[in-house]
């Protein structure tokens, strides 16, 4: 890590120390992931798939201590092997390999390239790892008899010289191989881009597969000596949303053998990327028979027991201990101290006037769902004179996350970085309030301007002569939530703090292009919840709690949702109008509880 305590790092790019020393579990889904079963893992990107499978891999569990002895576990004590496949950095060009599509064998090639980059994976990570009770001849029988005999049967007749001084030089030989026969492979499909007159595209060049190479050898593997007893291998398969559709597929044809619990496949996507749940013979995997489906970016929203708010301290209080500064992050992260003199102030004429005025069933729910809108209201009459509230503090900072700590990480580098250049020295005790707010409020800004701008510079979305296209659209409905939930938040309605829309119709296809959309730039979170008239579920929309300074609104505690209509929304997508006035708002008003949602 560098100075900046609070750098992103990639977690690829991490020591196994420096993960096992960061590594929070942020969610409840993440031991159940580590068991036998194949999984698609979901999430928004920075929601912390990345570095929960880098600290499920070996080297990371190796640094912890064995509760029996106290001494650091062992290779062979590890209750599972795991290896990481990482797709966002694959060597293949993914454009150059869509052009087998039209030639030949183009799905069975697709999984050779797939099952050699699983491979390489696998021999470069154990390479890496200290495994004890090395014995030559053991190896020399699992090359001979297994290795070597099925890379024969996958038509690879190379000399293949294994180093046998230790387990790491053997498995980097392996690699190394590995490495000649991908390069071999890059070549093929440049060919047919290239169109050389006269060259010959057959292909003659070796065909791993999962189910004749992948299972049969990593299983085999496992009873080297020294490898862990428990012979159940998990191959995580990352950033899996930039194969390409045939590569998708041939994934899921892999979930469909069901080689667990010997071998499972643990694949994680950027939510709402992932291409096709459709294996090479057309068959549809479904859930929970052949995978089970984990969405990551749904708990913050929806499960109180998560308790996002207290693992995202820790990793803060981590990260501050690691640089050597020894303050807790509500003090490195101070609030507003005449804002926050402000709202005691509100907190006190609420419990004063509770006896006669009170709202909730409890002084508490009224404190708290009226002591900040109270105190926001009150700011000014005008939209502008309200905008001075300062978002700081670290419940604020946390909230503003929405539950994706790569959010949580960026704002507070940010901060810290301003802090140095503010102050000409890197000895930061805290951030000032102005530093945070001023960070987290161009955070909101970036995200819903200059990203959509970027895509929207980027992709034609819809054709050219529709009067505005998805993105603008997008926008406009955000925009048009953001002011109507700030309307409602100084109101004097019984349910001020809204952060979500709940569907009074099924969405036509326009609608539903525009949430799937935000859904997957990060901008909602997508659940069901009980409709108007009791008798079934509908969706509903939760916004981005980052945006929350964009319109002023308070992103801390339970939120209200309100209900919309089709009508509505069309309106507001054309003009980012409010989406009802607040006499419209009555009826439709409801508080969001997490049972709510909770089965969801």
């Amino acid at each position: 890590m560098n100075n900046n305590p609070f750098a992103v790092v990639t977690p690829e790019e991490m020591t196994a120390e420096q993960a096992d020393r960061l590594f929070v579990e942020m969610y409840s889904d993440f031991p159940q992931i580590r068991r036998p079963g194949n999984s698609i893992i979901s999430g928004a990107r920075g929601c912390g798939k990345s570095m929960f499978i880098r600290c499920s891999l070996p080297d990371v569990l190796m640094q912890k201590e064995n509760k029996s002895d106290g001494k650091k576990i062992k290779f062979s004590d590890l209750d599972y092997l795991a290896f990481s496949v990482s797709c966002e950095k694959t060597y293949p060009n993914i454009k150059e390999f869509e052009g087998l599509d039209d030639k030949h064998t183009p799905y069975l090639i697709n999984e050779h390239f797939l099952a050699l980059h699983v491979l390489m994976s696998a021999l470069f990570q154990l390479s890496k790892i200290q495994i004890e009770n090395f014995d030559k001849k053991k190896y020399q029988n699992f090359f001979e008899d297994v290795y070597k005999r099925y890379m024969r049967l996958s038509r690879c007749l190379d000399d293949i010289n294994p180093d046998y001084t230790s387990s790491n030089s053997f498995f980097l030989s392996l690699y190394r191989h590995t490495e000649k026969m991908q390069s071999d492979l890059i070549i093929y499909p440049s060919q047919f881009a290239l169109n050389i007159e006269g060259e010959d595209y057959t292909y003659n060049m070796p065909l791993l597969s999962f189910l004749r190479f992948i299972v049969p050898v990593f299983k085999e593997m496992t009873n080297l000596p020294g490898f862990p007893k428990n012979k159940n291998i998990i191959i995580f398969v990352d950033d899996a949303d930039n194969l390409s559709k045939i590569q998708t597929e041939i994934i899921n044809t892999w979930i469909a053998y069901r080689t667990q619990p010997s071998i499972s496949l643990k694949i994680s996507t950027q939510l709402g990327l992932y291409k096709t749940h459709l294996t090479t013979a057309g068959v549809l995997i479904e859930s929970p028979h052949d995978y089970k489906e984990i969405n990551i970016s749904n708990r913050y929203t929806t499960n109180a027991e998560d308790k996002y708010f207290d693992k995202a301290s820790e990793i803060l209080e981590k990260r501050l201990k690691l640089s050597g500064i020894d303050i807790k992050p509500e003090e490195f992260f101070p609030n507003y101290d005449k804002q926050v003199e402000g709202i005691q102030k509100e907190i006190e004429l609420i419990k004063k006037e509770y006896p006669i005025k009170g709202r909730g069933n409890r002084l508490d729910d009224d404190v708290r769902r009226y002591a900040v809108p109270n105190y926001i209201s009150k700011l000014g009459g005008r939209r502008k004179s309200r905008s001075t509230y300062r978002y700081a503090g670290l419940e604020n900072i946390v909230h503003l996350s929405s539950g994706i700590i790569r959010y949580l990480l960026d704002a507070v580098s940010d901060m810290y970085e301003t802090a140095i250049v503010k102050n000409k020295d890197d000895n930061i005790t805290e951030i000032s309030s102005d530093i945070q707010d001023r960070v987290l409020r161009n955070q909101a800004d970036t995200f819903l301007y200059s990203e959509l701008l970027k895509l929207n510079n980027n992709y034609q979305l819809t054709p050219i002569n529709s009067p505005a296209n998805d993105v603008e659209k997008l926008q406009n409905l955000i925009c048009s939530m953001g002011k109507t939930f700030h309307d409602i938040l100084i109101s004097d309605r019984s349910e001020r703090k809204v952060f979500s829309i709940a569907l009074s119709n099924v969405p036509d296809q326009e609608l539903s292009e525009i949430f799937k959309l935000g859904v997957r730039l990060g901008f909602f979170h997508e659940t069901r919840i009980g409709n108007k008239e009791g008798n079934g579920r509908t969706l509903l929309y939760i916004m981005n709690r980052c945006l929350a300074p964009l319109f002023t609104l308070d992103p801390t505690g339970f939120q209200g949702y309100l209900f919309v209509t089709n009508k509505a929304l069309h309106e507001a997508i054309k003009t980012a109008k409010p989406l009802r006035t607040l006499s419209e708002c009555d009826d439709d008003m409801r508080q969001l509880t997490f049972d709510d949602i909770l089965e969801e």
